[in-house]
């Protein structure tokens, strides 16, 4: 320690011993099924970050052109992304690297999911068609047309007694698709603004979509028909089922433009909790991502920032 009246002399220069880099900047974000990585969009390139760590694995380099959609396979070997120049770039986590890069269709996609079975990629697009490709082979299995305008959300049904795809769409839309048979075997009408999210609860039994009209619906698979219209009374970015709650058997997640995580019972509509607002925070939630295993979800915050809360009370 200097003594009393010793002259202390200013370091003039530092040695840099961490760094923190940004690892999003807005836009689609996706969580591995073990829940060890996630993928977020970085400009036009894409993080891979360690879940528990929050430290950059690796970074994904993209093709100059925004990344608009992007979704993991389940098995864990590739993460599927679209970017503004209408390309889809499939990439192998094992090595970090490019494998296949093709062109499904001439408009841009919003929308992405990977099926259970690892197999296929469902892509909505902006002109209204929804395409299925075969991720491994790199060819289309279908092509679905019946929506309006923008395809806002798309998902495959989780259960394997035949393959469905639900997608939704600007207007409200809701189409059921039997894949089987290439055919839209029902539309959902009960949302008056674009649709953004589409969930179901771990057998598939119960669908749930959330839109920009304020509310969440829940429908009966089986019957094709509206069980409940939750009012949520804020536009709807992200809905969900929770799984083994500890409020109850079907409790729906929402996050919108209040920037608050909320919970509603399914079978009631009561709302069963809501995340206290953060003091002077001026933030929507732009997508919620949920870590069933972890019984965590993560927040996707308009000001590009990604909270983790428990989910488990």
């Amino acid at each position: 320690m200097a003594g009393e009246g010793e002259k202390i002399e200013a370091k003039s220069c530092f040695d840099c011993v961490q760094s923190i880099e940004s690892i999003y900047t807005g836009g689609s974000v996706a969580v591995s099924e073990d829940e060890q990585r996630l993928f977020a969009v970085c400009n036009e390139d894409i993080s891979v970050v360690d879940v528990g760590s929050g430290r950059r694995l690796a970074s994904l380099k993209g093709d100059t052109e925004v990344v608009t959609a992007l979704a993991v396979k389940p098995d864990g070997a590739h993460l599927v992304a679209a970017s503004r120049s209408m390309q889809v770039t499939v990439w192998d986590l094992a090595t970090y690297t490019a494998v296949r890069t093709f062109r499904p269709h001439d408009a841009h996609i919003l929308a992405m999911h990977v099926d259970a079975s690892s197999t296929l990629v469902a892509l909505g697009f902006t002109d209204g068609t929804v395409r299925v490709w075969d991720i491994d082979r790199g060819y289309c299995t279908h092509n679905l047309r019946g929506h309006g305008g923008l395809v806002t959300a798309v998902r495959f049904h989780p259960a394997a007694d035949g393959p469905h795809l639900v997608s939704a769409g600007e207007n409200g839309d809701v189409r059921i698709w039997d894949l089987a048979r290439s055919a839209c075997v029902a539309v959902l009408r009960a949302h008056d603004s674009a649709v953004r999210a589409i969930g179901f609860d771990a057998g598939g039994g119960v669908l749930v979509t959330g839109g920009r009209d304020s509310v969440v619906n829940v429908w009966s698979w089986a019957r094709r028909a509206l069980e409940r219209t939750i009012p949520v009374y804020e536009a709807v970015e992200a809905a969900g089922v929770l799984r083994g709650s500890a409020l109850g058997a079907r409790v729906v997640y929402t996050g919108g433009a209040r920037g608050v995580l909320r919970l509603w019972d399914a079978d009631s509509g009561r709302e069963l909790a809501a995340q206290a607002a953060e003091l002077n925070a001026q933030h929507a939630l732009a997508d919620v991502v949920y870590l069933p295993r972890a019984q965590r979800l993560c927040a996707v915050t308009s000001d590009q920032n990604l909270l983790f809360y428990g989910a488990r009370d």
